[in-house]
């Protein structure tokens, strides 16, 4: 065997396809590149081996997405993320700027990535619009209660205590719920599940606690006040959720 040191660093495949990204006059490289597919919008690595993971780079006008990568939209206004993405385009190979967030994604686990690069880069990315309503004075303080303190008790009253099943062939993310009083429990959930889901199954665990209240973040935040969302939606991968007896 070779003696060699191993290298605990992610190995960076080429990026092929990646003139897809560019302008008008580098449209045929795209082609040429993306492997004679329909379109030059995606360029893939060609994934030989089948356990190596894909990552997906979405390139916007103003910046960049990774998948799975926790902070999710990356803006050109860093130059760090300005330089990965002229670099991209430039060399279509993965900068070394970017193998430090490939590298979290992937936590270890492999040493190879296929990367595969969506060309968005004629549209600008903008984040989905929070849906937390600031308090807008006295005048609305009837209408903002009606608008989100109602609708969500009345789901969660009649929530019936029920552990949730999850299926192992569709996406899933584990969390760790910390029950009243400190008492840790690691979860899977599908990412499908939603807040209601959650609560429904914290609901069969803690049967006699009275009620209480989910929250997750920092700051913390409710989970429920909207129980129809979902664990992708809430980006609750890898997340803590408390249990807080109300």
């Amino acid at each position: 065997g070779s003696s060699k040191p191993v290298d605990h660093s992610t190995k960076m495949p080429n990026i092929h396809g990646l003139g897809s990204v560019s302008s008008k006059d580098n449209e045929k490289k795209g082609e040429e590149f993306s492997g004679g597919g329909k379109s030059s919008h995606t360029a893939v690595v060609r994934n030989k081996d089948a356990k190596r993971p894909v990552v997906i780079i979405t390139v916007y006008s103003n910046g960049f997405i990774v998948s799975g990568d926790e902070k999710g939209f990356r803006d050109n206004s860093d130059p760090v993320n300005k330089k990965i993405v002229e670099d991209m385009k430039r060399t279509r190979q993965a900068p070394k700027e970017l193998e430090p967030i490939v590298a979290s994604v992937l936590k270890g686990r492999a040493e190879e990535v296929a990367i595969e690069v969506k060309d968005k880069s004629s549209e600008v990315y903008s984040p989905p619009k929070p849906t937390f309503k600031a308090f807008q004075g006295q005048g609305f303080s009837m209408k903002s209660e009606s608008d989100s303190g109602q609708p969500q008790s009345q789901s969660l009253l009649s929530a019936k205590p029920v552990k949730v099943s999850v299926d192992s062939s569709k996406p899933s993310a584990r969390v760790l719920l910390m029950l009243h009083p400190r008492n840790r429990v690691p979860q899977a959930f599908n990412t499908t599940h939603t807040a209601l889901d959650i609560y429904q199954h914290v609901l069969s665990l803690t049967p006699d606690i009275g009620p209480f209240d989910l929250v997750s973040g920092f700051p913390p935040k409710s989970i429920l006040n909207e129980p129809s969302k979902t664990v992708e939606e809430m980006k609750l991968k890898g997340a803590t959720i408390t249990q807080k007896k109300k």
